[in-house]
């Protein structure tokens, strides 16, 4: 929580003398998939959430920062189907350019997530770790009125651990639906 306190103000103190400079406040919700077939198995599918804030500092270019959240299933697992439960979550870093097209705006953006994923089984956590991996996503824009604006959003996320003896891949797509507000500073 610090270093995301610490990093706003940062972004603040950067941005002040700057013109033009737009903050984004967004929020996206959809779902998350899971590659490796053997964790869909069995913890299945399920959906993510995105709170995210980002500085467009100049022509369509911008940076900004999110957490992902939202991935915390329960499953059967083993010859005996002990309860097991994963959860993942990360915060990520991205830099993007925004094509400006009047109310529609398509953009592309490449991010670093510091994912965090812990499994228990039989209430026992077996796996806690922490792993880094590039994003990139692609979405759309539509501003009904000033300011405010509806998205959509695909997002790559290649997650390979190695948690135990055997390679699992945490990623997946998430196709996700967003809301959110710019303020012109």
């Amino acid at each position: 929580m610090k270093k995301t306190v610490l990093f706003l103000i940062m972004l603040a103190t950067l941005t002040w003398g700057l013109q033009a400079v737009d903050l984004d406040l967004a929020v996206f919700y959809g779902s998350r998939s899971v590659k490796d077939a053997q964790i869909k198995e069995v913890y299945g599918n399920g959906s993510a959430y995105f709170p995210c804030v980002s500085v467009n500092f100049w022509k369509g270019l911008f940076v900004g920062l999110g957490y992902e959240g939202g991935y915390d299933r329960d499953g059967k697992i083993g010859l005996y189907q002990e309860d097991t439960s994963l959860k993942v979550t990360g915060l990520e870093i991205f830099a993007g350019y925004r094509l400006d097209l009047g109310k529609v705006s398509p953009y592309l953006k490449l991010g670093l997530g510091n994912y965090a994923y812990t499994q228990t089984v039989s209430g026992q956590t077996r796996v806690d770790e922490k792993k880094s991996a590039l994003t990139l996503a692609g979405g759309a824009r539509f501003y009904p009125v000033k300011g405010l604006f509806m998205a959509a959003e695909i997002k790559c996320v290649p997650l390979k651990v190695k948690p135990m003896d055997a390679e699992v891949d945490l990623g997946g797509m998430r196709l996700a639906a967003g809301i959110g507000y710019t303020f012109n500073l």
